[in-house]
């Protein structure tokens, strides 16, 4: 394929990291220790000339965890904390900025004969700094910071010799990214990714229900897998096609990251893996999987934002087919499959999507 303008963009760059990680451990007692620091550098061209979308990052990450078992009630005790700072210049970015991600959490593993229980709790504190000042409710800022505590549980029972019975419920959080807040850089002639400094964290819930039944036939063994989902979110971020500054003709339309609230996403999933031998000499392994989803805006006829030129956005306007959400697919399925025979593997695998039923409704 080739583009419109024929503008070919070129990527070149470095990519390297150190994992330093220890662990400690004496008695019932548990320390682990990883650590790492990730250096990430691309410089991108167009047509042999500097594009302006060049980008660098330095990322520092700790994670300490103490473990101990108090066998005599059955109990897993798990607390640690986890810290990454990420230095980054970008031309897309508007210059410097850098994030800091802090947590602490626990988790309580018990164990009641077949059943096994967790619960866990976690803070996330996130904190986001630019180089460039951003105007925000009458006010000049280039810092974000946002917090919360968030849980879960957890719960399995065997319920047969190589049956598993679980089902799980938890919450998520997610700050916007520094290509969400902060990106601005054309991806074709006339359209532009707009930067969104007054972007909302998403949060949010999901839970799941299923089984895992092992088989075995023959010199054949193996997992099937089948469980049901559903995930709900508020302030959910997408990004979204329409005009967002001034100027004349296409002139300040393109894409910008808005929070477009409540979604709602359900489904199935079912799963096959496992093995055995062809021959005495040749073995396969599968690995399958079928996805069904249902997502869904929650609030579709609620106005999220209004674009520069006046128009009220709720998802019914701004989609092409508001049953589901954008740029999702209802029906995925994959399989990779792989034949070894002594030290030679030879495998291909194969995925399956369904029609994209909706796109921002300008295209």
């Amino acid at each position: 394929y080739v583009p419109l303008d024929s503008a070919v963009t070129t990527t070149s760059g470095d990519t390297y990291n150190i994992d330093p990680s220890i662990t400690y451990i004496k008695g019932n007692n548990r320390h682990s220790l990883k650590t790492r620091y990730l250096k990430v550098i691309n410089d991108n061209s167009t047509k042999g000339s500097d594009s302006g979308q060049d980008n660098e990052s330095e990322t520092y990450y700790s994670d300490y965890q103490w473990q101990k078992n108090l066998e005599e009630y059955g109990l897993r005790v798990t607390v640690g904390t986890t810290n990454e700072i990420v230095y980054a210049r970008s031309d897309l970015f508007n210059g410097k900025s850098n994030r800091a991600n802090n947590s602490l959490y626990t988790q309580f593993d018990k164990k009641y004969g077949r059943l096994n229980i967790s619960l866990g709790a976690r803070y996330e504190n996130f904190k986001l700094t630019s180089n460039e000042k951003y105007e925000i409710d009458g006010k000049s800022i280039n810092t974000f910071s946002a917090g919360r505590p968030i849980f879960r549980t957890g719960l399995n029972y065997q319920l047969a010799e190589a049956t598993y019975v679980r089902g799980s419920w938890g919450q998520g959080y997610r700050f916007p990214s520094m290509a969400e807040l902060f990106i601005s850089t054309e991806i074709a002639k006339g359209i532009w990714v707009y930067p969104n400094a007054s972007l909302k964290p998403e949060n949010g819930w999901s839970a799941e229900l299923g089984i895992k039944q092992g088989l075995k036939v023959g010199n054949w063994m193996g997992y099937l897998d089948v469980a049901g989902f559903l995930m709900r979110y508020d302030d959910m971020m997408e990004f979204t096609f329409a005009k967002w500054e001034e100027g004349d003709g296409l002139d300040g339309i393109g894409f910008k990251s808005v929070n477009i609230g409540e979604t709602q996403i359900s489904g199935l999933e079912l799963s096959v893996s496992g093995g055995g031998k062809i021959t005495n000499a040749i073995t396969m392994n599968i690995l399958a999987g079928y996805t069904y989803m249902e997502p869904i805006s929650l609030t579709p006829d609620d106005v999220y934002i209004t674009a520069f030129n006046g128009n009220d956005l709720t998802y019914t306007y701004s989609s092409s087919d508001p049953s589901v959400l954008k740029y999702r697919y209802k029906h995925i399925a994959k399989i990779d499959a792989e034949l070894i025979y002594k030290k030679l593997s030879l495998g291909g695998s194969l995925r399956y999507n369904d029609f994209m039923k909706n796109i921002d409704a300008i295209f």
